[in-house]
């Protein structure tokens, strides 16, 4: 499994909102904070004066880690800000008055697309952890279509569905509303067919 070390992030966030550190480590906090923790993340849980519960977790297939008293905890799709205030509730008041917690994501697992069919580059596409990527930016990294593709089938399978989606790059082009765009999910196989001459 590759992953990405994050360990500039692994200041305490105290000395970040201080300014300690500079305005872009700042930066980086806000961008790992917005990212969703997934199976395979390593993230560095830390109590401000308590180190039997600070520690690093490795995200387990199931989206779990297990935790000091508190056991599994389930913590995909949760934020790292989200973690923080899970652990903080768990925490009080049976172990601790007032618990400071901080939760940073250490390293975390590349996720990808599977591009294939009539593109200039098939193969993976990387997915950036820090926003998503729509159906036209996938292509774009894979360096658009090929003269011989037909742009009128553009083919999405996903886990989950009962059958895959197809899509036409005009249409694709048209959307400009974010929140009408069709988005990828990590694992999605993107097909684009040939052009029937």
């Amino acid at each position: 499994m590759k992953l990405i070390v994050m360990n500039f992030l692994s200041a305490p966030r105290a000395v970040v909102a201080l300014g300690v550190l500079g305005p872009w480590l700042a930066n980086a906090a806000e961008v790992q904070g917005a990212r969703k923790i997934q199976p395979h993340d390593i993230i560095a849980i830390r109590v401000v004066g308590e180190p039997e519960f600070t520690l690093e977790r490795r995200v387990g297939p199931d989206g779990s880690i297990t935790y000091p008293y508190l056991g599994t905890m389930v913590v995909k799709d949760k934020t790292t800000t989200e973690v923080e205030q899970l652990l903080m509730s768990q925490l009080k008041p049976d172990y601790f008055l007032n618990p400071q917690v901080a939760v940073d994501l250490k390293q975390y697992a590349i996720e990808t697309v599977n591009v294939t069919g009539e593109v200039n580059t098939p193969g993976p596409v990387e997915l950036p952890y820090d926003r998503k990527l729509d159906l036209h930016d996938v292509l774009t990294r894979a360096r658009d279509l090929r003269q011989t593709a037909n742009p009128d089938y553009i083919q999405v399978t996903r886990e989950g569905w009962d059958k895959p989606r197809v899509f036409k790059y005009k249409e694709l082009l048209g959307v400009t509303d974010p929140a009408k765009r069709f988005y990828v999910e990590p694992n999605d196989k993107v097909w684009v067919a040939p052009r029937i001459f």
